[in-house]
């Protein structure tokens, strides 16, 4: 085996060295943004989900990027940072009257509803059971003491999750402003890196995310306001007070798996107690029937008229996302699964030019063997 030149081996060795360089960077990189990761994709699918009505604005202002972007970063402080701390600061207020409530009521004696016994066969059972259990108040105290401590410690993580999201969201918030007064820039540099990556088809790539993306926050957004909706009908029909904030906290934790349910939950626990029985199970089957069930119907079809998924492939992008990414995945779900079926189709459509040639070759063959005109002579 003949020498290796120097000049070769010591051009492979800068190429080596380089590679590891560049990768000590990038981890480095990672590692100094990995904290705000979340923050940058969240601001990211609002400034694109949003980037219409900026434009708008930015049109009635002359131009004024900064201005332009220091409005819309207004706008989302005035409605959806200032409204979630308000309801993270009522919720915390709150919570120890609630337990305080449900404290006296066990210790005052578990009342149960007569109602249960029109329940079809199992009615008149459940019934001597609950009674048997709520006349021995030892055992309805160690229940009670042991539902109440891991709630606690549940609804504190749940107030101190709240807090923490608050300040993703001012982060979040922050970060936009500048996803809005450098969008043209950003959306340069995003073209150029799609079009190194997938070649022609970077412009459709770019179309698949922004047009899934937008497709997906709407869904959200939409889904989010059809449960406030319903839900204030709710409250109102069930004489709940407080039903327009109920509502409002109501669009806010509809982003959250089975947030609403808290609400609504905690409003048929508050109509119980009041004693108005009928209510409390008209607010339960309002909740489960009407407000939570409008998530596994509207949204599906909001996304479905952006995105170029299935109503199928969206449920299971959704659903997988949030399982692979936490909420973020929402919208990372749909729109991996998008990208991934278009790059799918072009690499099938796509021709083999061997192949093409070959084939090219056979026919011509085939042309100047058989003669002009000849037909078939039936045996």
């Amino acid at each position: 085996m003949p020498d290796m030149p120097l000049s070769t081996m010591t051009g492979r060795f800068d190429v080596i060295f380089r590679l590891i360089g560049a990768g000590i960077i990038v981890v480095g990189i990672y590692l100094v943004l990995q904290p705000f990761l979340s923050a940058l994709l969240v601001a990211g699918v609002l400034a694109i989900a949003t980037w219409p009505l900026y434009r708008r604005i930015h049109d009635s202002m002359g131009g004024r990027a900064t201005w332009s972007a220091a409005l819309m970063m207004l706008l989302i402080l005035i409605l959806v940072v200032i409204p979630i701390a308000f309801l993270a600061a009522a919720a915390a207020d709150q919570l120890p009257a609630l337990f305080a409530i449900v404290k006296k009521w066990f210790a005052g004696g578990v009342q149960v509803p007569e109602q249960l016994r029109s329940i079809p066969v199992v009615g008149d059972r459940i019934y001597e059971q609950l009674t048997l259990l709520a006349s021995d108040n030892a055992q309805l105290t160690a229940i009670a003491q042991r539902l109440l401590e891991p709630a606690g410690k549940l609804s504190v993580a749940a107030v101190r999750t709240l807090g923490d999201g608050i300040l993703q969201l001012l982060l979040v918030t922050f970060i936009v402003f500048f996803y809005y007064r450098d969008g043209h820039r950003v959306a340069d540099v995003l073209g150029r890196i799609a079009g190194r990556i997938s070649g022609s088809m970077s412009t459709e790539v770019l179309d698949i995310i922004v047009g899934t993306t937008r497709s997906v926050f709407i869904g959200i957004a939409g889904t989010a306001a059809a449960q406030a909706v319903v839900a204030f009908i709710g409250f109102l029909i069930a004489g709940v007070p407080g039903a327009f904030l109920l509502s409002v906290g109501t669009f806010v934790l509809s982003v959250v798996p089975m947030g609403p349910v808290l609400l609504w939950g905690g409003a048929a626990v508050w109509l119980y107690l009041q004693g108005e029985t009928g209510w409390a199970i008209f607010m339960v089957v309002w909740g489960a029937v009407v407000i939570s069930s409008i998530d596994n119907f509207v949204k599906p079809l909001l996304i479905a008229r952006g995105s170029t998924l299935s109503l199928a492939l969206i449920f299971l992008g959704v659903l997988g996302g949030v399982i692979a990414f936490g909420f973020i995945g929402v919208i990372l779900g749909p729109v991996l699964l998008a990208l991934g079926i278009a790059l799918g189709r072009k690499w099938i459509s796509a021709r083999d030019p061997d192949a093409a040639e070959a084939t090219g070759a056979v026919a011509e063959a085939t042309a100047a063997v058989e003669p002009t005109g000849s037909t078939p002579q039936a045996s």
